[in-house]
């Protein structure tokens, strides 16, 4: 690129696509010339025009694994008071899930889903609520990297057996 700019009695020359500056003056206006000189300071030497590719990532999957009750919970406690949680990524996407009761609400049983797409970088969530179970606790979770499908087995504060399927999102017995 070159660009070439007239002052009264001054011609100036940029070669920036070159790396090159050079100011040619003869006797610029005094409120050109510390302009002049300033862009002549800074003219860059990285010729280069192409852009460079995004840089990839390396995927690296979490294993899955129950979180105890005093890791943090990416919602408010007047969304989820909080009993324990569960995780899991691929590397592509991560899974969480949160369970215990309603903010609002000790009686009523409270999941809440955090699905985080790390490609796209978007994120979702999701609360489901099992009606008056009392708070919610994960007792068993998927062990393998499988970050869509899987049953997540839960027991409400009077001790029943549920399960929650991640492929619909829906509650079970037993």
């Amino acid at each position: 690129m070159l660009r070439l700019l007239t002052c009264a009695s001054a011609v100036c020359v940029l070669a920036a696509g070159a790396g090159l500056a050079a100011a040619v003056r003869e006797q610029a206006p005094p409120d050109k010339a510390a302009a002049l000189q300033r862009l002549a300071s800074v003219a860059t030497t990285d010729s280069n025009t192409v852009p460079a590719s995004a840089p990839r990532a390396a995927p690296h999957p979490i294993p899955a694994r129950m979180l105890g009750s005093d890791v943090p919970v990416p919602v408010p406690p007047s969304i989820l008071q909080p009993r324990n949680g569960w995780l899991v990524s691929d590397g592509r996407t991560l899974v969480a899930v949160y369970a215990g009761a309603a903010g609002d609400d000790p009686s009523a049983g409270r999941l809440v889903i955090v699905r985080q797409n790390l490609v796209a970088g978007k994120q979702t969530v999701r609360t489901i609520d099992a009606r008056a179970t009392g708070a919610l606790q994960i007792t068993a979770a998927p062990i393998g990297s499988s970050v869509e499908t899987g049953r997540i087995h839960l027991r409400t504060t009077h001790g029943r057996a549920l399960h929650l399927d991640l492929g619909t999102e829906s509650f079970g017995s037993g």
